[in-house]
């Protein structure tokens, strides 16, 4: 398998799988071991490989006894590499035929998965140096033959923060806490956030000289979206599901002045649209903003360009801010994504700076550098001020289309520049924020 960029078309697929936890295996083995080897298992047949065929009462004839082939078997699958992600648990990941279900074991752990496409990054728990063995199956073929490689086990190995879920989907551990409930807001919070956000709408009109209109743009975690993929001790460290995000919905939207955008419900129904999130990258990818797009305009009184309007291709990227925290670098660890390119002639520049590559942040350095952009769209349009985060990326080209003054403010502190809307007298003020960031909200007036 290559690890070329790819203008190929690859399906997008969910990994589903189980795990059961056991003693395991494992030390960085980022290349294989000279001890590496591929087994073949044999091809694997219906129960009996015969079925025979009931009598014909109506002439006493009987059918002669037929016997099915046996189904093609699925091809080997490649481990690319193996990454130590802390003490006991590692990922490998590699190539497998389109749309596999993979079966992992290793010394009592065993994990069955889905392929994301050709591609897999599957978990692994283990507690002293053992062989990892991997095989595959694809729908309608028989099991592929195993693939096995060598992960060494070291008690003082680095947390390098991530982990795998029952998917071929990478995330880091600080998010966990969004799923589980365990990051809840206490009483005194949830108010601390609506009082900053009932500040913010005083201050803006003040500023501006007349009403304001306060939108806050709260964007899911992956997993929250893609519930099914969590593991077995993810579910049980469950306290109440999203509960900060509740928290923050409820508290938000008491505050008169304030329109809040919920995307969950959003995201989860078009998941069978492609690939919304990266399996390998902590953000949305284009499609996704672009379904997060669709439902936020009509919540400001606008309309949003049909996905017709727009050209989407996958293409293979390994520039993802995962393959760095994982330490696994560039190069190694694949997906296909999702990019999406205009049918028309956009009125901003942000479209032109997206460009189709593996480097998926390339086109966002040009305005991520702290610094105020004013862009110019629909001349008809309302005056904006969004303060955006990684998350505004892959949302602004859609976005800044829409309004006749487009200001946007990259944040960190997650707070207004009142000089801003001052200058400019925005009739919106929006503030697109992701789940996982939520905390920021005490204390972004």
């Amino acid at each position: 398998m290559r690890k070329m960029l790819s203008a190929a078309v690859l399906a997008a697929a969910l990994t589903l799988c189980s795990c059961a936890n056991g003693s395991g295996v494992t030390t960085p083995a980022d290349t294989y071991e000279p001890t590496d080897t591929v087994t073949e298992t044999g091809v694997q047949t219906a129960a009996d490989g015969e079925t025979t065929a009931e009598p014909d009462t109506t002439d006493g004839a009987v059918t002669d006894r037929q016997t099915e082939p046996p189904a093609e078997r699925t091809g080997t699958p490649e481990i690319k590499g193996t990454v130590v992600t802390a003490p006991g648990e590692a990922i490998v990941y590699g190539t497998c035929e389109d749309n596999c279900e993979l079966y992992v074991s290793a010394d009592g752990y065993s994990c069955t998965a889905r392929s994301d496409g050709v591609y897999f990054a599957v978990p692994v728990k283990f507690s002293r140096s053992v062989n990892v063995a991997v095989s595959a199956a694809a729908e309608g073929k028989s099991k592929s033959g195993e693939v096995t490689t060598l992960i060494k086990y070291k008690k003082n190995e680095e947390d390098k923060g991530v982990t795998a879920t029952l998917g071929s989907r990478v995330i880091e551990k600080k998010v966990l806490p969004d799923i589980t409930g365990e990051n809840a807001f206490d009483e005194g919070e949830k108010e601390t956030v609506a009082k900053a956000a009932a500040y913010r709408v005083r201050k803006t009109a003040e500023k501006a000289g007349k009403t304001v209109k306060i939108v806050y743009i709260l964007v899911p975690d992956p997993l929250t979206v893609y519930p099914d993929e969590l593991t077995d001790d993810m579910k049980a460290g469950i306290i109440k599901k999203n509960a900060r995000l509740d928290q923050a919905v409820a508290a938000l939207s008491s505050v008169e002045g304030v329109t809040v955008i919920d995307l969950r419900e959003a995201m989860r129904q078009n998941t069978d649209k492609g690939k919304l999130y990266y399996k390998l990258d902590s953000h949305w990818t284009q499609l996704g903003a672009y379904y997060g797009y669709r439902e936020i305009m009509p919540a400001l009184g606008m309309t949003a360009r049909p996905l017709s309007d727009f050209d989407v291709k996958y293409i293979d990227i390994d520039d993802t801010d995962i393959n760095v925290y994982s330490g696994v670098g560039t190069g190694e660890m694949y997906e296909s994504a999702p990019f999406v390119s205009p049918r028309f002639e956009a009125l901003t520049p942000y479209f032109s700076g997206q460009e189709d590559t593996a480097r998926i942040w390339s086109f966002a350095n040009r305005f991520f550098t702290g610094m105020t952009s004013v862009e110019h769209g629909d001349p008809d349009g309302p005056t904006a001020l969004l303060l955006f985060d990684s998350y505004g990326f892959n949302l602004i080209p859609y976005f800044a289309e829409h309004f006749g003054t487009f200001v946007t403010q990259p944040v960190w502190d997650y707070g207004v520049d009142y000089s801003l809307v001052k200058k400019y007298k925005p009739d919106y003020v929006i503030e697109l924020l992701a789940e996982r960031d939520l905390g920021e909200l005490l204390s972004s007036t």
